[in-house]
């Protein structure tokens, strides 16, 4: 099986790019980056095992731009976060105890019973990724930027999504038509690295966009009736 780190960025956030691809070279067969509203590719990424794509705007969904390919486990990594050097190996042990069957993260939710008023205030427990947890649990959502699956067991297919800047529900609705368990891993506080974009002139995160207006996220939780798949 190939391993394979996808993810996408914008202009803006090349630079946080840069050391997020640093982070997990070493790690992967092959890196792939969608180029957001990009006119040419950075000479910084013309190096051997990295794959790019100049194409329409897709925002964070780009990641899952080569997600239909056969053979691969699969990472989705965010621009901001760093990852360690134990990444690959340790999230991989994690599918095969499961045969593989399941698509695990670091970051996920359980939501309150649909229909909710609010996605972001109808969460009923979250993990989150720079937090750490002590133990593994199945959630109903998951963080996409921190996640993994073989693609010969798990089918996401962006062109269904209804809205692009929603990866973690729009994969998770995926993952509940095909009945794929979704798992959270445990791990320490410190196990990721992050560079908050705020910080950066003109970068703004999907949460700080979105948290006060989630209509559309809102919408999307309610489109089902979410179940907890196990193995």
């Amino acid at each position: 099986m190939k391993i394979t780190f996808n993810m996408a960025t914008i202009p803006s956030r090349y630079q946080l790019a840069l050391k997020a691809i640093d982070s997990i070279y070493e790690q992967a067969d092959e890196v792939r980056i969608y180029l957001n509203n990009f006119t040419e590719v950075p000479k910084e990424l013309l190096r051997d095992k990295i794959t790019t794509h100049i194409g329409k705007d897709l925002m964070s969904t780009g990641k899952l731009f080569w997600a239909l390919n056969h053979d691969e486990y699969y990472f989705c990594i965010d621009d901001d976060l760093r990852y360690p050097t134990t990444y690959a190996q340790y999230m991989i042990s994690v599918l095969n105890k499961f045969n593989d069957d399941i698509c695990a993260s670091l970051h996920g939710k359980i939501l309150k019973p649909t229909p909710i008023n609010s996605y972001f205030k109808g969460i009923l427990n979250s993990f989150q990724c720079l937090a750490g947890f002590p133990i593994s649990i199945f959630v109903h959502v998951i963080g996409n930027g921190v996640s993994v699956f073989n693609t010969n067991k798990v089918k996401i297919d962006y062109s269904k999504f209804k809205y692009l800047y929603m990866d973690d529900i729009e994969v998770s609705l995926q993952l509940q038509q095909q009945k794929i368990p979704a798992l959270v891993i445990s791990h320490d506080a410190n196990y990721l690295g992050y560079e908050e974009p705020n910080n950066i002139e003109g970068v703004q995160t999907l949460y700080t966009m979105y948290h006060n207006n989630d209509s559309t996220q809102t919408e999307r939780a309610n489109s089902i009736k979410w179940k907890i798949f196990k193995i």
